[in-house]
């Protein structure tokens, strides 16, 4: 007797790089076999996903997790990253950190888990911040040593490693990161950083980051490198440097978002320099999120108002072309992840469309990689990329975490006004064996846990 069966459906066979026929059943949170087409026993639940494909659940190498504010428990980006088919995420991107690790596991304990799988990396600008350093503020040994003394408590927590926005902060040097990662070089740890600077700096951003990874010996994520090359085109170049380097050092990667405009705060650092010189591009290109303007094109008199009064405040720029971000999503090198976040109820929709959008635009509709080119990144490729052997795959003994969907139809809905639109195609998630979406809709379980660097 099986927990589920789930039967008529396809899976990703990596070792033959074929769909293929099968019926698979689930008992305690496995796979606990995958069993030959019309072979079917005797199972507590049976799923029907005739005509449709069983995939690992989908990976998100980069997202920004919840901000729990004002005592609020409530989930809400690991709810549309359930809903776009994604059971695990890897978190605490770009520097950034909304709460310490010990205080987020407990959030997620209090709550008896949460829609997704979370692992975490241990934001270094946070950190930084913690000790009162500025944006463009060197650090001197006093606070250098207490950063480090959190960080290690961080890892010692069960983070995956750590991240870097060094755009966000340009006053970490890469001397200081580097000693930042050698600090915690024993954990072994999974180092994400958001780049230094584009357009003109975009090659040196990316040697710094390659030259990060062969100082240290450890795995460098380049943070959604369409942010970073998809402007002033620097995609080809790129993505030809990053070929080369991965070829000499497969510890270093990159991954990339499927949209031609990025979201940060308004009063990042980011908007610090004349951005609209350097992208050749006007006020226009920024579209406000947050109400009274939400919806609205900036001027200058606008922009400088809400930078000037709400500069926490997100915002999206559309400042990328399409020709390079479909490059970056189909080259053989990259991996994906949505960069999504939710900001007082609302976001770019890449935190709701991202996976949907893939396999819809980049795959059905232009061709731009295969379906199992696309399923292979967000499934087994990401999850070795992190280190997650359980992860990944559809094979006896791994995680039943799966995601069901229709090739024929799979979609995003989400736009740049209004997130909330459901997707197309997606039939199931589960996680752990357990449903959590059935169709556009969440079915309130929370099989999701917090997956320590630790086992």
């Amino acid at each position: 007797m099986y927990d589920t069966l789930i039967v008529g459906g396809q899976y990703p066979n990596f070792d033959t790089g074929k769909l293929e026929r099968a019926e698979i059943a689930l008992k305690e949170g496995k796979i606990a076999a995958i069993l030959p087409a019309g072979e079917c026993p005797q199972a507590t639940k049976v799923i029907d996903a005739t005509g449709m494909v069983v995939s690992p659940g989908f990976i998100d190498m980069h997202m920004h997790e919840e901000e729990f504010k004002d005592g609020s428990h409530s989930y809400d980006i690991a709810e549309y990253m359930a809903r776009q088919g994604v059971t695990t995420c890897l978190a605490g991107n770009c520097g950034q950190q909304n709460h310490r690790l010990a205080d987020f596991k407990a959030i997620l304990a209090d709550n008896g888990g949460a829609p997704v799988n979370y692992i975490m990396l241990a934001g270094y600008n946070s950190l930084r911040e913690e000790e009162g350093l500025g944006w463009y503020e060197a650090i001197g040994p006093d606070k250098q040593a207490k950063v480090l003394d959190k960080l290690k408590e961080e890892l010692e927590e069960g983070a995956w490693g750590l991240s870097f926005g060094l755009e966000y902060s340009p006053g970490i040097s890469a001397q200081e990161m580097t000693q930042a990662v050698q600090a915690v070089k024993g954990y072994d740890p999974f180092v994400s950083i958001h780049f230094r600077a584009d357009c003109e700096e975009c090659m040196a951003s990316l040697q710094e980051m390659a030259q990060l990874s062969r100082d240290t010996g450890c795995r460098v994520q380049v943070s959604h490198l369409s942010s970073l090359a998809g402007t002033a085109h620097n995609m080809p170049q790129s993505l030809d440097f990053l070929a080369g380097e991965i070829e000499k050092n497969p510890l270093l990667g990159y991954d990339t978002y499927p949209y031609c405009a990025f979201s940060t705060g308004i009063g990042t650092a980011v908007f610090d320099m004349d951005w609209r010189e350097k992208w050749g591009v006007d006020y226009d290109i920024i579209l406000l999120l947050h109400e009274p303007y939400a919806g609205q094109r900036c001027t200058k008199e606008l922009y400088e108002k809400v930078r000037r009064e709400t500069p926490e405040a997100h915002v999206v720029a559309f400042a990328m072309d399409e020709e390079s971000i479909r490059a970056a999503i189909a080259h053989p090198a990259g991996l994906l992840g949505s960069d999504g976040g939710i900001t007082d109820g609302t976001g770019h929709p890449r935190c709701a469309g991202t996976f949907p959008r893939i396999l819809g635009k980049y795959v059905r509709e232009e061709k731009a990689l295969t379906l199992m080119e696309a399923l292979d990144k967000m499934t087994r490729r990401a999850a070795r990329r992190i280190g997650l052997p359980t992860k990944g795959q559809i094979r006896e003994g791994m995680d039943a975490d799966l995601v069901i969907f229709d090739p024929d139809t799979i979609s995003d809905g989400a736009t740049f006004t209004d997130i909330t639109l459901p997707n197309r195609g997606i039939e199931a998630v589960l996680v752990s064996g357990v449903v959590t979406v059935e169709g556009s809709t969440l079915t309130g379980a929370l099989p999701g846990r917090f997956l320590s660097r630790k086992g």
